[in-house]
């Protein structure tokens, strides 16, 4: 099939600061959605927590209104807000119908520039948190994931480091406050709007979110981008746990440019990318081991990883890690069948229809792609590789992906009896 590659770009108008607007119209709906990417995620905060803060307590209330009052206002209008933040892209989202555009653009505007921060609002935040972050240690899931970027990676790197509960005891408001006004620059945002907007609704967010001087923003303290990664397995006790997480993976040795990498995907599906999955009839259906298996592919600014994931019975997890190195070094010894290899591109190709299959889902997948600087060759290479690929070609990804030396294992799980 033919994907119009053009058809998946944003269109760009300029706002009059200079800033570049992002727009994917869809003139028949009656939603809009108005996205701001900002590089103030956790890999820009000097004392830990900050960032995470920051981005939760921007609508909780302003200088000129509280949050009871911003709640109230969203909630009569039906307004749905989204607020997150990776390892370098704070987000702020908002769902609204067009014709409460003029009412909210002023107090997005307002939330993103004169949060109150106030330590009412902190202190609850502060309370749930730290509740959160002491449930999530309990978890063999959580704490898997963080050992495993954490070797990864490398504990100084920020894709390796993570929240202590001792970090709570030096958390002050005024660290929040100020990471904000450091690093949230509205002239410095990624700006898109997707949905049934029209050139009203464009005018309108040009001149409340358009008169911010395009500075380059306050001096900030650069991220530590040096990777150090420990392969040395790790097999860790957690006395809450009743299953053993497992974690298999490592780094991709292609670039997400290349078609190297586009036949990874395949690879990956083929190994443990879907229901029917080797992994999973292996490990699931024949074996019992687990109620479920996968194998994914995560495109991050400093490369690629590839990484296995499973609960398992902790009786059994042993002999789940044997089948997994036995699965992978099939793929290394025999090559995939032509049928097999359509049965996947077939599935992954109807997995990327849906994927696209509306302009907000497009939008989505644009700013996520963004935030990790990839651009639409990956999709020319993606559905190159899906027509193309061959037996003896997944082979030799293989033979290079799988090599124990390069991959790391983790376990979590209880005590050995």
């Amino acid at each position: 099939m033919n994907i119009d590659i053009e058809s998946l770009k944003p269109q760009t108008t300029t706002l009059s600061n200079g800033q570049t607007l992002f727009l994917f119209p869809d003139p028949s709906l009656e939603i809009i959605k108005l996205d701001f990417g900002f590089e103030a995620g956790s890999a820009y905060q000097e004392r830990m927590l900050v960032s995470g803060f920051a981005n939760s307590l921007i609508s909780e209330g302003t200088r000129h209104h509280t949050a009871d009052e911003i709640a109230e206002f969203l909630d009569f209008r039906g307004i749905a807000l989204d607020k997150n933040i990776d390892t370098y892209v704070a987000n702020f989202s908002v769902y609204m119908l067009k014709k409460y555009a003029a009412d909210l653009f002023p107090l997005v505007h307002e939330m993103l520039t004169e949060p109150a921060f106030s330590q009412k609002e902190f202190d609850v935040l502060f309370g749930k948190r730290r509740q959160l972050l002491m449930d999530s240690m309990q978890k063999g899931r959580y704490v898997a994931r963080n050992i495993f970027f954490e070797q990864l990676f490398g504990k100084d790197h920020p894709q390796g480091k993570f929240a202590q509960i001792s970090d709570f005891e030096t958390l002050k408001r005024d660290d929040v406050e100020a990471f904000f006004y450091k690093n949230y620059n509205l002239s410095q945002a990624e700006c898109v709007l997707s949905g049934g907007y029209d050139d009203e609704t464009v005018k309108l967010l040009d001149q409340i979110f358009g008169h911010h001087s395009m500075s380059p923003g306050n001096q900030r303290p650069q991220p530590n981008t040096a990777i150090h990664p420990d392969f040395t397995p790790c097999h860790h006790t957690l006395p809450t746990a009743v299953q053993s997480t497992l974690r298999i993976g490592g780094f991709i040795p292609y670039k997400w440019d290349s078609i190297e990498f586009a036949r990874t995907l395949i690879l990956n599906t083929i190994l443990g990318g879907y229901f029917g999955s080797r992994l999973m009839q292996n490990i699931r259906e024949e074996k019992g081991y687990t109620y479920g298996i996968s194998s994914a592919i995560q495109m991050l600014r400093e490369g690629c990883l590839f990484q296995v994931m499973s609960d398992v019975g902790a009786e059994v997890i042993q002999p789940a890690i044997d089948e997994v190195y036995k699965e992978m070094e099939r793929l290394c010894n025999e090559p995939v069948s032509e049928e097999e290899i359509e049965r996947v591109c077939n599935f992954l190709e109807g997995d990327f229809i849906r994927s696209i299959d509306g302009i907000f889902e497009r939008s989505e997948r644009f700013r996520q792609m963004s935030a990790s600087g990839i651009n639409e060759d990956f999709t020319r290479n993606y559905f190159e590789a899906i027509r193309s690929t061959t037996p003896e070609q997944l082979q030799a990804i293989a033979k290079k992906l799988f090599v124990r030396e390069n991959l790391l294992e983790v376990v979590v799980g209880p005590e050995k009896k």
